[in-house]
């Protein structure tokens, strides 16, 4: 017979309850929490406390193991965690808070199949004496490699940007986040805002999967055009919602991605709204674009002012992609659909001005490839062949804000890989687009947001050299770090920035880091870097050559050294 025993005595059993088919119980710590093996790979954990959260120690080496949360009788959560077995790399809270003293359920599982459950024993299971309730999750800012002005989530995994509007001298952002471990998964928007771009409020989870699927990428824009919203004859909530709402566009990512419940279902968009300054997001009930193509997906919505409607820019799958367009927000019709072969999902269709003042049209694509052309609100019209805005893959599903005053601000994921992290993935510096013109073809420039400049003013000088061939300082505190160097047509400049040797090439146009070389234009004569502690940010040629690389030695103090075959003007500057 099972019986519930404090968790207290019996510290090692819970992972082989989950994994092996014991009948025992394993036992807590905290005599709140306790655990009964179901046998078949099935283990129940009962929480009956006012704490906040239930930490979960995970190893990334591990398998998933599917944890559904139980309130009221009925699951209110589901996700997948890489419960430790050997060891503890760290711990992901699941909040309680809305069930403050109430009988709280997970049912864990693990696929039946998986071939290291046969290999587990009660003496290496690491969870058996980690997990464990409390009423705070240490977030701070405690890795010591952790970039200053790169956003990187408190903890778990980060992919593309999301949901990006600017509402009353606040930017938010919103992302694509696991908050129950650093490997892709779990799909959830996170959430951060920000009044200069370079330093962020950490929020709470804005969005978790449902009954729908996990939560895709998308995009927020404000509800000003709501008196120009056409009704419906099924009365249109968006009409009545106030002014300074904010509005959401998501793909529900069906079954295929990691939500059991949703098993079955098709990849289709949604929305949601904010009547509180985006702290939280109410879903909307229904599709409001159903199911196109196989992986349709990463809603991108502006309002047309000159044909008074809501433009959709639309993933289809491979290459293709698709415009939409609709009057109330409810109903959408596909006025193009588009082929870029060398492109492929997160599509970006807005507006941009030129300097002769004429407005023309971008279509920006995940893999920083864009087009340049016109729209005249149904279809997009190409006139200039793709060019790529990235010359490194690292940075990758562009977005720019919604509604941001007076400038158009893109920010991209990059693709780090952070091991042995309590994170995995950060953003680009935010840069403001520019079309500019380069022989005799508008080309697009990405300028560090002017508030990176006003920083720099306040910037303590490391050196600053004229008709020299090498400088040195030293770093002796962690900071980001700029350095801007003028060269010759032909020469040749070698970089070593806390441990890690860079050099470019004008003659060849090559560009080596960490040993990779990567083909950039030849003859650059002004290099812009930007190295935060593990990333290396290149512009050159106006802002529209940009490069990014991810530094494997991110130490935070050392030695910053600039050498050159021929005479260069070099600075080095501060930021912290």
């Amino acid at each position: 017979m099972n019986v519930f025993l404090p968790l207290r005595k019996l510290q090692t059993l819970l992972i082989c309850s989950i994994f092996m088919n014991i009948s025992l119980l394993a036992l807590a710590a905290d005599p709140s929490l306790l655990i009964k093996d179901l046998g078949e790979g099935h283990c129940l954990v009962r929480v009956n406390t006012t704490q906040k959260y239930l930490l979960l120690p995970v190893e990334d080496a591990s398998p998933d193991v599917r944890i559904s949360m139980i309130a009221d009788n009925k699951e209110v959560k589901s996700f997948d965690v890489r419960l430790a077995i050997n060891k503890v790399d760290y711990f992901v809270p699941v909040d309680l808070s809305d069930y403050s003293g109430k009988l709280v359920s997970f049912k864990f599982k693990m696929n039946s199949n998986d071939p290291v459950r046969v290999n587990l024993s009660p003496d290496n299971t690491a969870c058996c004496r980690e997990m464990k309730l409390s009423d705070t999750f240490d977030t701070t800012n405690r890795e010591k490699f952790r970039p200053v002005y790169h956003f990187s989530p408190l903890y778990g995994w980060m992919n593309d940007p999301n949901g990006m509007v600017y509402k009353d001298g606040e930017y938010h952002l919103f992302y694509q986040h696991n908050p129950y471990g650093s490997k892709w998964g779990n799909m959830s928007w996170g959430h951060a805002t920000s009044t200069d771009l370079l330093h962020w409020t950490r929020l709470p989870v804005a969005m978790l999967p449902d009954e729908e699927g996990t939560i895709f990428s998308g995009c927020g824009l404000t509800n000003e055009h709501r008196d120009e919203i056409q009704a419906a004859a099924d009365s249109n909530l968006y009409r009545s919602l106030p002014k300074d709402a904010l509005l959401f566009f998501y793909t529900a990512a069906g079954g295929s991605h990691d939500s059991a419940c949703s098993e079955g279902k098709d990849y289709t968009q949604h929305t949601a709204y904010s009547t509180d300054h985006g702290l939280t997001l109410q879903k909307l009930p229904g599709a409001v674009v159903p199911f196109i193509k196989t992986d349709n997906r990463d809603p991108k919505v502006y309002w047309h002012e000159k044909s008074k409607a809501f433009i959709m820019s639309l993933y289809l799958k491979g290459t293709e992609y698709a415009i939409l367009r609709s009057t109330d927000m409810l109903h959408w019709e596909i006025t193009q659909q588009l082929t870029f072969e060398t492109a492929n999902e997160c599509p970006d269709l807005r507006p941009i001005s030129a300097p002769d003042g004429t407005e023309k049209w971008i279509f920006y694509t995940a893999s920083s490839e864009y087009f340049i052309g016109d729209f005249d609100g149904f279809r997009f019209t190409n006139y200039s062949a793709g060019k790529r805005a990235s010359y490194t893959e690292i940075a990758y599903a562009g977005q720019t804000y919604n509604n941001a005053p007076d400038r158009i601000v893109l920010i991209q994921w990059l693709r780090t890989q952070n091991p042995e992290r309590l994170y995995t993935g950060m953003l680009t510096l935010p840069r403001e687009l520019e079309l500019i013109k380069q022989d005799g073809e508008w080309i697009l420039a990405q300028h560090p947001v002017h508030e990176w400049f006003d920083a720099k003013k306040a910037a303590n000088t490391l050196f600053h050299a004229a008709d020299t061939t090498s400088c040195q300082a030293e770093l002796t505190s962690p900071a980001a770090v700029g350095i801007d160097v003028s060269l010759g047509s032909t020469g040749k400049v070698s970089f070593s920035i806390l441990g890690n040797v860079c050099a470019y090439d004008a003659a060849t146009g090559i560009f080596t880091c960490a040993d990779k070389a990567t083909q950039l234009p030849a003859g650059l004569t002004e290099l812009h870097l930007i190295a935060d502690r593990g990333i290396l940010e290149l512009s050159a040629k106006q802002d529209t050559v940009i490069a990014y690389w991810e530094l494997p030695d991110d130490r935070t103090c050392g030695t910053i050294t600039v050498n050159a075959d021929t005479p260069i003007c070099a600075e080095a500057w501060t930021v912290r």
